[in-house]
């Protein structure tokens, strides 16, 4: 198939192709600031300022969480009105990405708190520990399902924009219930590792058509924790020792 034949059919088929591309332009971003200070790979504890706190906070929610929904944006282009179904995908993803971003700001705050209380590794500890606490409740299979629920779409005017912004914003708020204990973890870690396989268990969740089974995800869980704290010793041995708030190091 020639490369004009591909992109005519992503364009009719698979309009969601603009949330890949936003998510993937987030995910290198995150790389680029891996690339630059390799200890953001393994993961850090530095508290940064409150301006970059926020973009590390969009770009952490975008690049983790659009993945999660692909199939809403999807579904949102194609029931929309030909001329505005781009339109309409972005305004979802305004909605879901400004819910994520507030959260990521709130979960970013608890983890600073946490690490500057307990320090960095019994942070994790306790983080991971949650999360997987988390995962293990009876009723977290429901909880995944509803964040593919749909609502009606009006088809022009502001209010189809309002309808595209809100159901953005609804799918957020069902997914944070599932996902903001296992988000602050990663807050904690703030390991580009620990991100991308938090967030390649999240789309395992959503897309199987069983889901994950519930011991499977804890043990992922448990499993990200300890791959966690021991890429926070990797940090260490590297010679660069995570910064707390303060100038104090973490685990001493």
């Amino acid at each position: 198939m020639s490369s004009v034949g591909i992109v005519t059919r992503t364009h009719w088929y698979h309009p969601e192709w603009c949330a890949v591309v936003l998510a993937g332009a987030d995910w290198a971003v995150l790389a680029s600031t891996a690339f630059a200070d390799p200890t953001h790979l393994l993961g850090s504890s530095h508290a940064a300022a409150p301006l970059h706190t926020l973009a590390h906070a969009v770009a952490m929610s975008t690049a983790m969480m659009v993945p999660l929904v692909l199939p809403q944006v999807a579904h949102v282009a194609q029931v929309s009105l030909w001329p505005r179904r781009y339109r309409a995908a972005a305004g979802f993803l305004a909605g879901f990405v400004a819910v994520w971003t507030v959260v990521a700001v709130g979960t970013m705050l608890v983890a600073a708190l946490l690490v500057q209380l307990l320090g960095w590794r019994p942070a994790l500890a306790l983080g991971f520990t949650f999360a997987a606490v988390a995962y293990a409740l009876p009723g977290r299979e429901r909880l995944v399902r509803q964040c593919a629920r749909t609502m009606p779409l009006a088809p022009h005017g502001w209010r189809a924009d309002r309808d595209c912004l809100r159901y953005g914003a609804g799918t957020a708020r069902r997914c944070v219930v599932t996902c903001w204990v296992a988000m602050t973890a990663v807050m904690i870690s703030q390991g580009l590792v620990v991100m991308a396989l938090a967030t390649a268990l999240g789309i395992l969740e959503r897309r199987r058509v069983r889901g994950v089974a519930r011991e499977d995800a804890v043990l992922v869980v448990v499993g990200l924790g300890l791959l966690a704290l021991g890429l926070s010793y990797g940090v260490g041995a590297a010679g660069v020792a995570p910064n707390l708030p303060g100038g104090s190091h973490p685990g001493h």
